[in-house]
C-alpha cells in the first residue's frame, strides 16, 4: 500500500490516462467523471462544486445552491481550489466552494455508510487538497474490515472571507458564512450520495480541532434542531465550548481598519460599505493582509445562544459520539515565561471568553497547584520543571490544555452518555517519532495516525512499525463506529489488536488510550479543574 502522501502526489500530477478506467456518476447538476486510482483500488471524484461561487455580490454572503447543470460532463479529477487564506502553498482561489468523494472498488455492498471529514486550522487554515488531509488511506483501512465506507471532505471559506462580522451582514443573514458552507456541503451529500453508492442515512461526521468545534457547533445548531444531516459524530481535540464567541462590537475595531486599508467607507452600519468590500477585486482584498481572528458569533439563527448555553439547556442534536484528546494538549495553549503565582494569575485574564474574574481565577490556582508531579501529561514529566520556558509553565500547561480541549472533551462525553447516547472517548498517548521533552503528545499529533499517513514520522525501521498497528487499528475502530456506532463492530472481538473500548458512562467514565507501545484503558477521573471551568465560562 503506498504512502497518503505518495497517494495524493499520484492524484495530483499524473496524468489520467495512467488510470484503468474513469467513472461516471450523475448528481442532481449533471455528469461528473472522476478517475481510477489502481495504486489505492478506489475511485476519486474530486473537485465538485457544491455552491454557487462565493465571488462578486455573493462575496461574504451565506452559500447559495447551484441552480443550473453543468455543460457537458464535469471533470472530477482533481482538486479544486483552496479557499483563501494567508501563509500557506495551497492554489488558493475564492471560487473553492468544492467537495471531494473517495470510495472503495470492489465493495458492491449497497449503499456503503458514509464519513464526513471537516478539517481545522483555527478556522483560518485548511485545505481538503493538503496531503495530511488525503482520505485513500482511511478509506483503505475501512476495506480491511466488515465496515467498508465512503470519505467525502469539502473545503469551506475561512477567516474575513467566511466570518466577517458588520451588522449589515448579521441584517443580510450571512454571519457565519463559513459554518453555513459546511451545512450547504452536508446538504449536497445527502442530496447526492447514493449516486456514488453510499447511503444519506448513514452519515458520521469527523473532524479534528475547529473541525471538530465546527460539528460541535452544528450539534447546537438552529437550538438543537435536528435535520439529520448527520447521524453520529466523531470529535477530535475540539468541540463547541473551546472557542471565543465575541459580540458585533467586538469587531468594530478590526472591520473599521480593514476598511481604511482598501479605501471602502468606514460607517461601519452602512450597506455602502459591504457593497465595497464585494466590488474589491479578490487580489485587493487579499493584499489587505488584515490577519484578524475572525470567529463564528452569536447570530440569533444558526446559533440562537452560546453553545455552553445551549448544552446546559440540553438544545443539542443527540448522536452516537466519539471524542478525544491528546495527552498533552496543553504545550499548545499555555503561556509561557510564568515564574509565579502572579505571573498565572495575571495570564488568566487572556482569557477573555471565558469572563474569568478575580474569585474565579483565585479558585482555579487552589485546583491547579504548581505541582508538576499531577499535572498532564499525566506523569510523564513527574516532578519535572523546565525553567527555560518559566517555572510554572507545566502550571500554565495543565491549566491551558484542559480549559481549550480536555474539559469539553469530558463535558461532551458526559452529556451525551446522560442522555443515553453512546459515547466513546479517548487518551491519545503517541509522541511523535522525533518529539522531544517537555514536547510530549501536543495537539495535532493524533491526526496522521487517524489518515494512515504515518510513512514520514516512522523513523528508523523496523523500530517504529508499532506506529504503523496504532494507525491501522484506529483507522479500523473508526471504522466500527462509521458502519456500527461502536468502534468495536458487532463482533466479540474488534479485530483491530486494540483493546476493546469500553462505552462511556456516567457511572463508568473511561477512556481507551492509544499508545504505540501499549494502549489499555484508563478511568476518566485523573486530577484537574474540568468540573469548575464549566461553571466558570461565560460563552462558546
Amino acid at each position: 500500500m503506498p504512502s497518503s502522501l505518495s497517494a495524493v502526489l499520484l492524484a495530483t500530477l499524473l496524468p489520467s490516462c495512467i488510470y484503468a478506467s474513469s467513472p461516471v456518476v450523475t448528481i442532481t447538476n449533471g455528469t461528473v467523471q472522476g478517475r481510477h486510482s489502481p495504486e489505492w483500488n478506489q475511485d476519486f471524484f474530486l473537485g465538485i462544486p457544491y455552491a454557487q461561487p462565493p465571488i462578486g455580490d455573493l462575496r461574504f454572503r451565506r452559500p447559495q445552491a447551484i441552480n443550473s447543470s453543468f455543460e457537458g460532463v464535469f471533470d472530477a479529477s482533481h482538486y479544486g481550489h483552496s479557499c483563501y487564506q494567508y501563509g500557506s502553498n495551497f492554489n488558493l482561489s475564492e471560487d473553492c466552494l468544492t467537495i471531494n468523494v473517495v470510495r472503495p472498488a470492489g465493495h458492491e455492498h449497497p449503499k456503503l455508510p458514509i464519513l464526513v471529514w471537516i478539517y481545522g486550522g483555527g478556522l483560518t487554515l485548511g485545505s481538503t487538497a493538503d496531503p495530511q488531509y488525503n482520505l485513500s488511506g482511511i478509506v483503505e483501512a475501512s476495506a480491511l474490515t466488515d465496515n467498508p465506507f465512503i470519505a467525502v471532505s469539502m473545503n469551506y471559506r475561512l477567516g474575513v472571507w467566511g466570518f466577517l462580522n458588520t451588522p449589515v451582514v448579521h441584517a443580510e443573514g450571512s454571519s457565519n458564512a463559513g459554518l453555513l458552507d459546511q451545512r450547504l456541503a452536508l446538504r449536497w451529500v445527502q442530496d447526492n450520495i447514493v449516486s456514488f453508492g453510499g447511503d444519506p442515512n448513514r452519515v458520521t461526521v469527523w473532524g479534528e480541532s475547529a473541525g471538530a468545534q465546527s460539528i460541535g457547533f452544528h450539534l447546537t445548531s438552529y437550538n438543537g434542531r435536528n435535520d439529520n444531516l448527520f447521524q453520529a459524530a466523531i470529535l477530535e481535540s475540539g468541540g463547541p465550548e473551546g472557542a471565543s464567541l465575541n459580540t458585533l462590537p467586538f469587531y468594530f475595531a478590526a472591520t473599521d481598519n480593514l476598511t481604511r486599508t482598501v479605501g471602502c467607507p468606514r460607517t461601519w452600519t452602512s450597506p455602502s460599505q459591504l457593497a465595497c468590500l464585494r466590488n474589491l477585486s479578490s487580489e485587493a482584498l487579499f493584499a489587505s493582509n488584515y490577519t484578524v481572528v475572525w470567529n463564528p458569533i452569536v447570530d440569533g439563527d444558526f446559533l440562537t445562544d452560546y453553545p455552553s448555553a445551549l448544552l446546559a439547556q440540553n438544545n443539542f442534536i443527540r448522536v452516537p459520539l466519539l471524542t478525544g484528546a491528546n495527552t498533552d494538549e496543553g504545550v499548545s495553549f499555555s503561556v509561557q515565561n510564568l515564574n509565579t503565582t502572579t505571573d498565572i494569575y495575571n495570564s488568566l485574564f487572556y482569557w477573555r471568553n471565558y469572563a474569568l474574574s478575580p474569585p474565579n481565577i483565585r479558585k482555579l490556582l487552589q485546583l491547579y497547584p504548581n505541582n508538576p508531579a499531577v499535572e498532564p501529561p499525566y506523569s510523564n514529566h513527574a516532578n519535572v520543571t523546565y525553567p527555560a520556558y518559566g517555572a510554572q509553565w507545566r502550571r500554565s500547561a495543565a491549566i491551558g490544555g484542559d480549559l481549550v480541549m480536555i474539559a469539553q472533551r469530558r463535558r461532551m462525553a458526559e452529556l451525551y452518555a446522560n442522555t443515553g447516547e453512546k459515547v466513546f472517548s479517548y487518551r491519545f498517548d503517541t509522541p511523535l517519532y522525533n518529539a522531544t521533552v517537555p514536547g510530549s503528545v501536543k495537539h495535532f499529533d493524533n491526526v496522521m495516525f487517524s489518515f494512515q499517513n504515518i510513512s514520514g514520522a516512522m523513523g528508523p525501521l523496523p523500530q517504529y512499525q508499532h506506529y504503523k498497528a496504532l494507525s491501522t487499528g484506529i483507522g479500523k475502530l473508526y471504522a466500527n463506529f462509521v458502519g456500527t456506532h461502536n468502534p468495536n463492530g458487532i463482533n466479540t472481538t474488534n479485530g483491530t489488536g486494540l483493546p476493546e473500548w469500553p462505552q462511556y458512562t456516567i457511572d463508568s467514565p473511561t477512556n481507551v488510550v492509544l499508545n504505540a507501545t501499549a494502549s489499555f484503558v484508563e478511568a476518566d477521573t485523573f486530577p484537574s479543574g474540568v468540573s469548575y471551568w464549566h461553571d466558570a465560562e461565560n460563552g462558546g
